[in-house]
């Protein structure tokens, strides 16, 4: 089992019952980890059987009670849990359980709405969360106050789940049991889930989860985690226009592609494709097969944009892109914040459903749990425990929660032992600019360690100007082939 931290908690967890009934068994050490089985095993709707119909976990706020009944480790205690199986439910509370950090920042949040607990029984899991959480960050979007009344929140989340939901429009539940995760939201003035006539009631976003999604690029990337881990089979446009977000656009096939001509790109299985030129209707890719090239329709590259835009993750096979479906994967993977996954072969806009890891799989379950323990490692290695850092682009000392481990290679790249090479492959970037110019190739580091800028206009070129001609102390002999690379493939100079 892990802790919040990603850290093995030394505690070892078996499930054993059928028919609803589990004996849940707890072996090892730990401190807090039967506290944090509980806050887990709340997510199914869970009862602690005993006097007056036992506890329905889902009912509390706080585990430090029955935990405490349980007792310390080794443990053993029954547990109610309708809809599931011994081994699905040992799987899912033997994983990371989040607790609150005190610099609860952007990888805390993506963490947390990308392994939320979701009420599930004799079906797949329900879609009220998600659903809720995309309408709150429309809400946020407009200037909406943090917290919303549940007699407003009652008929406007109603109608939105009544539309995109799976199951029954049942607001109640996800205004009260959304507050299991502590860090992201905050239910005032009940005690269970709503009813009716709880007109003073209020939920939402914590006032850090709000203070993050200000920002719109943490609002961008948390509606891709949302889209990608829960919403694949909703009509997203749909929903986005319904609770008043814009629709993510997709760019032009012919501008992706014209910036690929004379380079190589990769396959998901690591074959080697070269765009040698493109015209409104094709593009000409030369491949193994073929060393004079072939001509490729660019609608078949427009069509596998369009569907990756719309619905945030798309399967790489000949079903979904059509039979030049390697091709237009490997395009579509050249994208700024795509990551490829191969097992199933699929693209994903900004999160992996599953990262091929073998550092930091056995950590976790999740991709965006995954991504939060590499980015603590991360920066473990570059920085230690210091509270703050220096941004090797801008030079400025900040906070650790506005710093971010950055690759200077793109992950989806990186050889297995480049992902290894945790010290030289990564480097501090901030969450004021930097991560994303770099990331999108407006900044890139020269031979010389001097941070390069594009050429730029307006607003852009005015925030690239103060960084051009610094020096990176990321840059020395380890690290310079990765700067090489992002030169070559991402920078726009």
């Amino acid at each position: 089992m892990t802790d919040d931290a990603g850290a093995d908690a030394g505690a070892t967890v078996s499930v054993v019952g059928s028919g609803g009934r589990f004996e849940v068994v707890v072996a090892g050490s730990g401190v807090g980890v039967v506290e944090l089985l509980l806050r887990r095993l709340a997510g199914y709707g869970a009862v602690l059987p005993g006097v007056d119909g036992g506890v329905r976990l889902g009912d509390l706020r706080e585990f430090g009670e029955p935990a405490g009944r349980i007792g310390g480790l080794p443990a053993r205690f029954s547990v109610e849990v309708g809809g599931t199986s011994a081994a699905r439910l040992e799987r899912d509370v033997a994983g990371r359980v989040a607790r609150v950090d005190r610099r609860f920042g952007v990888a805390e949040l993506m963490a947390t709405l990308g392994d939320l607990n979701r009420y599930r029984r004799d079906g797949p899991p329900s879609l009220h969360k998600p659903l809720v959480l995309v309408w709150a960050i429309g809400q946020v979007a407009r200037g909406h106050d943090r917290l919303y009344p549940w007699p407003a929140f009652r008929e406007d989340v109603r109608a939105v789940l009544a539309e995109f939901g799976t199951g029954g429009a049942t607001p109640q539940y996800p205004f009260w049991h959304l507050g299991a995760d502590a860090g992201l939201w905050e239910t005032h003035g009940l005690t269970k889930e709503p009813l009716v006539g709880d007109v003073h009631a209020v939920a939402g976003f914590t006032s850090r989860a709000a203070e993050l999604l200000a920002d719109p690029g943490v609002r961008a990337q948390a509606l891709d985690v949302l889209r990608v881990a829960y919403l694949g089979e909703v009509d997203q446009p749909s929903l986005f226009r319904r609770v008043g977000l814009p629709v993510p656009a997709a760019p032009s096939a012919v501008d992706v592609l014209g910036a690929l001509v004379g380079r190589e790109i990769k396959t998901v299985t690591g074959y080697s494709n070269w765009v040698l030129d493109v015209d409104p209707a094709s593009v000409l890719v030369r491949t193994r097969r073929s060393a004079a090239g072939e001509s490729v329709p660019v609608r078949f590259v427009q069509d596998g944009l369009d569907r990756l835009f719309e619905r945030g993750r798309v399967a790489a096979d000949v079903k979904t892109l059509g039979y030049r479906s390697a091709f237009v994967a490997a395009v579509l993977a050249t994208l700024p914040r795509a990551m490829v996954t191969r097992a199933p072969a699929s693209v994903s806009l900004g999160y992996a459903p599953t990262v091929p890891d073998r550092e930091f799989g056995e950590l976790d379950r999740t991709a965006v749990a995954r991504y939060r323990v590499e980015q603590d490692a991360l920066r473990h290695v570059l920085i230690g425990d210091d509270p703050s850092g220096r941004c090797a682009l801008c030079g400025r000392v900040l906070p650790v929660e506005l710093l971010v481990a950055a690759h200077i290679k793109r992950r989806s790249e990186c050889s297995d032992e480049e992902r290894r090479d945790l010290r030289n492959v990564a480097m501090l970037a901030c969450h004021l600019g930097c991560d994303r110019l770099y990331e999108l190739g407006h900044l890139g580091v020269g031979p010389d360690g001097t941070v390069l800028a594009a050429s730029a206009s307006g607003a852009l070129a005015e925030q690239l100007a103060p960084l051009a001609g610094r020096t990176s102390g990321a840059h020395h002999d380890r690290s310079a082939a990765y700067f090489a690379w992002h030169r070559d493939r991402v920078f726009r100079g």
